[in-house]
Order: structure tokens, then sequence, then C-alpha cells
């Protein structure tokens, strides 16, 4: 999709769809007042900056990128990041139903540990094969270990 701008032509890649699917509940989280502080667990700096790292390079590497929905797999691929996102939103109406504690947080759901790290992560990793880019499955492999081993710390 493409637009100008003062004689610029600016085009906006459907990968853009990505970071703001995964960090919608995270903007939603963040506005709302925090009723409960979870535990404070010891992270080690590494592993902060690693997943920081991780989470800049899903943020933005994908405003550069279209999902090739003509891809082989495509569809099961999509199926399965519709099924990933829809866990991760479940899982974040059940937090904020259930008073915003930080235990449900961590909770399983249908089985799943680490249900808010697990689930963006699969979406993420799809996405990056609909897109056909390598720097993009990095990032999300990336991102993905780090988040959940820091949610497994601190949850």
């Amino acid at each position: 999709m493409g637009f100008t701008i003062g004689g610029l032509r600016l085009v906006l890649h459907s990968g853009a769809w990505i970071p703001v699917l995964v960090m919608l509940p995270n903007v939603i989280w963040a506005l709302l007042p925090k009723k409960e502080a979870g535990k404070q667990a010891a992270e080690p700096l590494f592993l902060t900056i690693a997943e920081n790292m991780g989470r800049v390079a899903i943020l933005v590497l994908p405003f550069f990128y279209d999902l090739n929905r003509d891809r082989d797999f495509a569809l099961p691929a999509l199926i399965v990041m519709g099924l990933a996102l829809a866990i991760y939103y479940a899982c974040w109406v059940r937090y904020f139903a259930g008073g915003s504690k930080p235990v449900l947080m961590g909770k399983s759901f249908l089985g799943i540990p680490q249900p808010m790290a697990v689930a963006p992560a699969i979406f993420l990793l799809l996405s990056a094969y609909l897109m056909g880019s390598w720097w993009m499955f990095g990032a999300a492999l990336f991102f993905g270990i780090a988040h959940i081993w820091v949610s497994v710390l601190t949850l």
C-alpha cells in the first residue's frame, strides 16, 4: 500500500501489521494502572539486553517486508499465526479480567506453559517465514528465546 506526502512516495508494507498486532495488548497494559506488583527476580543484564535488542528488531524489521501469502504452506502458517494470536489475546483478556494479577501472566493456557511468551514467539517466527526474511527469523528466534527465558525467571 502506498501513499504520497509532499511529493514523497511512501510504501507501507503488509509486514507492518505484525508488530502492531503483537504490541496492541502491551500498549493497553502500559496505559492501565498497575494493581499489584509481581515478584522482582534478579534478571541477568545480558538477558535484559538480549531481550530488548530482539524486541527492537522484531518491531522495526517487519516494516520493510510484505507478507507473501503465495508461499508454499502459507495457509497453514497463517492459520497457526491466527491461533497463536488468539491464544495470546485470550491470555491478555484472562489477565485483565482476572484483576491484572501478575501470576496470570505466566499461568498455563490450554496446556501451553508461559503462553504470553510462547504464543507471540510462534506468531513472529511464522511471520518471518511469510516475509521470506532470514533477518526477521533470526530476530524472532533471538527475541523468543530471551523473552521466554525472562518470563520463566520473573513470573
